[in-house]
């Protein structure tokens, strides 16, 4: 099994990414959050990996921290969630929000992941809850609603739900209200 891998990072697609290690280009699979965090293409970096064994053959998963590849594991280990479905969800929002919204039982944010539906949320949440032990705060989850009442505006006014997930990880967390947020956002979309 391997668990991590450093290299250099050859090229990124929002959920792929090819690392070269010892002149071997390995394929890693990755949420489109890690993507988006990760340098240029031709800059070094380190993987923190799970290795699955499937039909078709090896894949490798990739993540920046420990604590992403334990929360990544805990999630495929839920009856009916696999690890594309898991990845699809850790894309959607930081870690520390995943694990708020789960601690809150918030079914509605988790939902939000494509192939995610209000069973397999409640699922997640039942069998998640409680094993992280990290203090949340309400103003996360908060913020967190907030972002998700963005989302939906900015749904309304056309955009597709790819731009809306990547402007709403670029605003400023001190943008706390809906028009605040709003308006950022919008100066974001305009720029792109």
């Amino acid at each position: 099994m391997i668990y991590s891998l450093a290299g250099k990072l050859i090229f990124k697609k929002p959920n792929l990414v090819v690392v070269e290690a010892a002149g071997i280009g390995f394929k890693i699979l990755v949420s489109s959050g890690t993507s988006r965090r990760l340098p240029k293409a031709g800059s070094r970096i380190k993987l923190f990996c799970f290795t699955c064994l499937n039909r078709e053959g090896i894949d490798l998963y990739g993540f920046l921290t420990e604590k992403e590849l334990g929360v990544f594991e805990t999630f495929i280990s839920i009856n009916g969630v696999g690890p594309k479905a898991a990845l699809k969800v850790l894309g959607t929002m930081s870690i520390e929000r995943l694990l708020s919204a789960v601690e809150h039982g918030r079914t509605d944010l988790l939902t939000r992941a494509a192939g995610v539906g209000r069973k397999k949320a409640a699922r997640i949440i039942f069998e998640m809850q409680g094993r992280f032990k990290e203090e949340k705060s309400k103003e996360l989850v908060s913020l967190l609603e907030a972002n998700a009442e963005l989302a939906a505006v900015l749904k309304e006014l056309g955009y597709k739900q790819k731009e809306i997930q990547a402007v709403i990880q670029k605003i400023p967390d001190k943008a706390q209200k809906i028009e605040e947020k709003l308006r950022a956002a919008l100066k974001l979309l305009s720029r792109s």
